[in-house]
């Protein structure tokens, strides 16, 4: 095993180069030329198992030493100050920015920002390179002060060719919802039928911006209560369109929902009304749609809303 005196300069800037690994490497050896380059990465391999871990420590103070008396780093910032920008992009720039990096370039930039953010980010990657950045993360403090300084400029460079977080295509429940209510309520149901059966958590994601007609008919009897006695509900022939297609019973029930002024001047639809099937359909759309607008102005709470009626005993 070699000591620190049987080392030249040429060494220890290999043996720089092994600790610090490829991809911050080239950071920090970005003035050199290629061919000098791979030299350097055939050396370091070359004194891999040579030198003794407290030598390469004695190397690492050395060049620390060095650095910080540098006037170039003497104003550097702290590495949290230096990747601040990090704070400001959401998690799909965030995503789009690191997830071309290597595992060691990736996790230096993860330390630097939020749990909640990290875990984001790390659940989008896939296992073996989340493998890969996690041992990385705890082998970060041998990193050295100037390829922390590279790292950061070069990403925070990076961040200028991202696209604005409105240009983001997020789809999700919101997305579906939007389909969903170009389609008709039948065929919107077959979708969330099988959407329950196929992905539950998507299914709850889309109620939140898209009800269907059912739903606004099983509303517990406070919450339907609260909705049916509303000002909002002001056209009564649209209501009784709505309702059309409705057993008695529950034409009834909904009906005791109004005002003693509105329940008494309500008339059911019948048969000999001839409604049309796009007529209910367009009623029921009013219907949900101020429903879905309490909602959204926080009127009501959709959990509220889809909440289940209590059984009574």
């Amino acid at each position: 095993m070699k000591t620190l005196d049987e080392l030249s300069g040429y060494d220890k800037a290999a043996i720089i180069f092994d600790i610090l690994g490829d991809s911050l490497s080239i950071n920090m050896f970005k003035d050199i030329s290629e061919t000098e380059f791979y030299k350097l990465q055939d050396h370091a391999k070359s004194l891999k198992n040579t030198v003794p871990t407290t030598v390469k420590k004695e190397i690492l103070e050395d060049y620390y030493f060095k650095m910080l008396t540098n006037e170039k780093y003497k104003d550097q910032t702290s590495s949290e100050e230096m990747f601040e920008f990090l704070k400001n992009i959401d998690d799909e720039q965030l995503f789009a920015l690191l997830s071309p990096e290597k595992p060691r370039v990736i996790a230096l930039a993860l330390e630097q920002i939020d749990l909640e953010k990290k875990m984001a980010f790390l659940s989008k990657i896939d296992p073996e390179k989340q493998n890969k950045i996690v041992l990385q993360t705890g082998d970060l403090k041998d990193i050295p002060l100037e390829a922390v300084i590279y790292t950061a400029k070069d990403l925070k460079k990076k961040t200028a060719f991202l696209p604005e977080p409105v240009k983001f295509s997020r789809g999700g429940g919101k997305s579906v919802s939007e389909m969903l209510s170009k389609m008709s309520e039948d065929d919107a149901k077959k979708y969330l039928e099988q959407m329950k059966l196929d992905n539950p958590d998507l299914l709850n994601e889309v109620k939140k911006y898209y009800l269907l007609f059912d739903d606004v008919i099983a509303m517990p009897d406070n919450i339907a209560a609260a909705f049916w006695g509303s000002p909002d509900i002001e056209d009564l022939d649209i209501m009784a369109v709505a309702l059309a297609e409705l057993d008695s019973e529950t034409v009834q029930k909904l009906q005791d929902y109004l005002p003693g002024k509105k329940a008494a001047m309500f008339t059911p639809k019948t048969e000999d009304d001839k409604v049309s099937k796009r007529e209910i359909d367009e009623a029921k759309a009013q219907i949900k749609n101020i429903l879905q607008k309490k909602i959204e102005a926080g009127e009501m709470n959709i959990e509220d809303v889809l909440a289940a009626p209590e059984v009574e005993e």
